[in-house]
């Protein structure tokens, strides 16, 4: 995973977030209070990144098309990565869940989820080079305003 990327993109998951935060504050019956903590976690988290950031919206406005595809590829690792703490806790999630329905359908749920990401990875790892020049240059074409 490239670290470089990964600090680009906190611009994109602060924005992603901050449309939550403002969904969240749309939301009726959740106590003030907790609206209030989880503007402040938000508000704490800019201040903390805040030259990453500034340095991902640069790089948002220098180029969105590739800045977009590069989050996407950024999401697909760290969900891949992040398996390995998913599937202990979702293992003992499904042990001690009361509805054997609810377990199935988390069980199912992650069982597919894995597949499709070893599909996608091994996929992308025999044609990365095709895959890339596909997305990075021939559809970059089609689209309108790419830079």
């Amino acid at each position: 995973m490239n670290e470089a990327l990964l600090i680009k993109s906190v611009f994109l998951f602060i924005v992603i977030w901050g449309i939550g935060i403002a969904m969240l504050w749309f939301r009726p019956r959740i106590e003030i209070i907790w609206k209030i903590i989880a503007t402040v976690i938000l508000i704490f988290y800019i201040w903390f990144f805040l030259d990453e950031i500034n340095s991902g919206y640069a790089s948002f406005t220098a180029g969105w098309y590739g800045f977009i595809l590069n989050f996407f590829k950024e999401i697909l690792s760290l969900v891949f990565v992040n398996l390995f703490f998913i599937w202990p806790l979702a293992l003992i999630i499904i042990f001690y869940k009361t509805d054997a329905i609810g377990a199935e359908k988390l069980l199912k749920f992650l069982c597919m989820l894995t597949l499709v990401l070893w599909i996608v990875f091994i996929i992308y790892f025999f044609f990365s080079k095709g895959i890339d020049q596909f997305i990075f240059k021939n559809l970059k074409e089609m689209v309108p305003h790419a830079k």
